[in-house]
């Protein structure tokens, strides 16, 4: 393998000791240089100084690696992280260009509010929402007695001031024939006094007005829009912001998939503007920013590995996200493996007994101040339990463990029907269409209290938690449940993680033998046939120069099922 630094051939010290590594369990971490550090030599001293005195250490130096059938894979050499320079060499660590490190490295700390400072223009939904408040019928009653006890208040405020101007009417008109009889300071008095009355006039009044608001609100909630982003777009928009391309089926799938942020505040610029509604003030940006469950790119992938059961690969600048076992079904690889134990010429495997949960939730979260999700119960959460299906001792049952979901996200609750008040009202206007159409109107009053069905309900204006919806046209459909609840997701993604539809032996440091070709294919799709059975290879290292490549794997093994049962708790 030869070593290629900005442009000029380098031979590190410790070439010989050098194996490439890939581990896919976990986050996969692809196409490492199995070194600690990389030792370059005295013709690289000058390269790697000359560039820190052009760039400083903030930027990595392009390092190729070329294989023995001239595959070049893409490195870099990485500065910031623990270099140690010598007088004849210099000792760096060394990372994949374009590959899974170095893409969550910048996603992690890209969010989506400085990709927008720097132009990136995401598509927008307008998302229709009302706010049905839980408590309608105390505050319909005590927004009645406010509204006539502030009715009376502004009446006696009008009467007391109609009294003042007419006093100082009467104070700075003379009588006639008693000469000049007007006090300067009664009159100075009297006006001081009447624009105090007309100031407590004016707040009184906007008080009316904002109860008077408040209680229409009530009665016909309007309907208002926040801004949202579909989670394909936000992730395809992040990874170009980064440089790399999109590829995932899955995202294909969940295209419906939209994020309601969390709801910010817009400032009162004028006086004028404390007439307006309360409600009028809140608005979102669209993408999710730092008040929101996912701010940053990394977030957002990390959150649909979680919940959608996924794996992301990055390969050649493409950033691939899929359900973990995507590849499997179209792998076209084939790999024969010696003994584990060659002194003793056996196999030695273990099970994956660890994967076998005796819990499972898979939940939204609860937004405590938007009540509407507290008594969301049936869509939000589902749990699941595996036991025996035959128990021999109940006290020697050893599945254990608890596999927790978490979805950071609150689940949006679609108004699916009209409250009390609406219903009430909207027979009552019903009379008033047919009323003003009768004379040749256009009544539609009643239609604009349907409308509002179909669109997202809070009961208040902020809320502290991102929703997530499943969208069409900015409104989630009658179904949108069947898609997102949680236990539907459990059933389309995490069923497979049952362990009677995931055992397997798993073979560890097992010799291949493997060249160039064979490797870099691994690199695409770590699945591959060995003994007839399709296996998920978990870690490779490979020694080019010695064609041959040392590998751990999981093989099915039939050896849960008809043994466990899993019940469902709360669907």
């Amino acid at each position: 393998m030869k070593w290629i630094l900005n442009g000029t051939e380098v031979t590190p010290r410790n070439t010989l000791d050098i194996a490439l590594n890939t581990d896919w369990t976990g986050r996969p971490t692809e196409l490492e240089v199995d070194t600690d550090k990389l030792q370059l030599p005295r013709e690289a001293v000058t390269i790697i100084q000359d560039w820190i005195n052009n760039y400083g250490p903030f930027q990595g130096i392009p390092l190729q690696a070329i294989t023995n059938n001239n595959q070049t894979l893409e490195y870099y050499v990485d500065l910031m992280e623990g270099a140690e320079y010598e007088d004849f060499q210099i000792i760096v660590s060394v990372k994949k260009r374009g590959g899974k490190d170095n893409f969550f490295d910048n996603a992690d700390g890209s969010s989506f509010e400085l990709m927008s400072s720097e132009g990136v223009v995401f598509n927008k939904i307008d998302i229709p929402y009302v706010i049905i408040k839980d408590n309608s019928i105390e505050l319909a009653l005590t927004l009645g007695i406010s509204l006539y006890v502030m009715t009376r208040e502004l009446i006696d405020q009008i009467i007391a001031l109609s009294q003042t101007i007419t006093t100082i009417i009467d104070s700075v008109t003379p009588e006639v024939g008693a000469g000049v009889t007007t006090d300067p300071a009664e009159i100075a008095t009297l006006v001081v006094k009447a624009l105090l009355q007309l100031a407590v006039l004016a707040l009184v009044l906007i008080a009316i007005i904002k109860m008077a608001q408040q209680f229409f609100e009530l009665l016909f909630p309007k309907i208002r829009y926040f801004q949202g982003t579909k989670v394909q777009h936000l992730v395809q928009k992040g990874c170009e912001y980064l440089g790399y391309t999109l590829e995932s089926s899955l995202l294909e799938e969940l295209s419906n998939l939209t994020i309601c942020p969390v709801p910010l505040v817009k400032e009162k610029a004028s006086f004028w503007s404390q007439f307006e509604n309360d409600l009028n003030f809140a608005y979102t940006k669209g993408y999710p920013t730092a008040s929101d469950s996912t701010s940053t790119l990394g977030q957002l992938i990390r959150m649909i590995e979680n919940t959608f059961n996924a794996k992301t690969r990055v390969i050649n600048g493409v950033v691939q996200i899929e359900r973990r076992d995507f590849w499997q079904f179209i792998t076209p690889n084939n790999l024969i493996p010696s003994l584990a134990l060659q002194d003793r010429r056996q196999s030695k495997y273990t099970l994956n007994t660890s994967e076998a949960w005796k819990r499972t939730l898979i939940h939204y979260q609860v937004d405590t101040s938007d009540t509407h999700t507290l008594d969301f119960f049936d869509p939000t959460d589902a749990e699941y339990d595996t036991r025996p299906t035959t128990i021999a001792n109940a006290d020697l049952v050893s599945i254990k463990g608890f596999n927790d979901i978490s979805i950071p996200f609150a689940l949006a609750v679609r108004k699916t029907e009209l409250n009390w008040l609406e219903k009430l009202a909207k027979a009552f206007f019903e009379v008033i269409d047919e009323v003003l159409n009768t004379f040749g109107g256009n009544g539609n009053y009643s239609g604009q209290i349907a409308n509002r069905l179909g669109v997202m309900q809070v009961s208040q204006q902020f809320f502290s938690r991102s929703k997530l919806m499943w969208t069409v046209g900015g409104k989630q459909p009658a179904n949108y449940v069947d898609f997102i609840r949680a236990s539907a997701i459990y059933n389309k993604y995490h069923k497979i993680n049952e362990i009677q539809n995931n055992d397997y032996q798993i073979f560890s440091d097992i010799r291949v033998r493997m060249n160039s070709d064979d490797f870099l294919n691994l690199l695409e799709n770590n699945f591959a046939e060995i003994e007839g059975l399709i296996c998920e290879i978990l870690t490779i290292k490979f020694f080019e120069n010695q064609s041959f490549a040392v590998i751990s794997y999981k093989k099915p093994f039939d050896y849960a099922n008809g043994k466990v049962i899993v019940s469902t708790i709360n669907s």
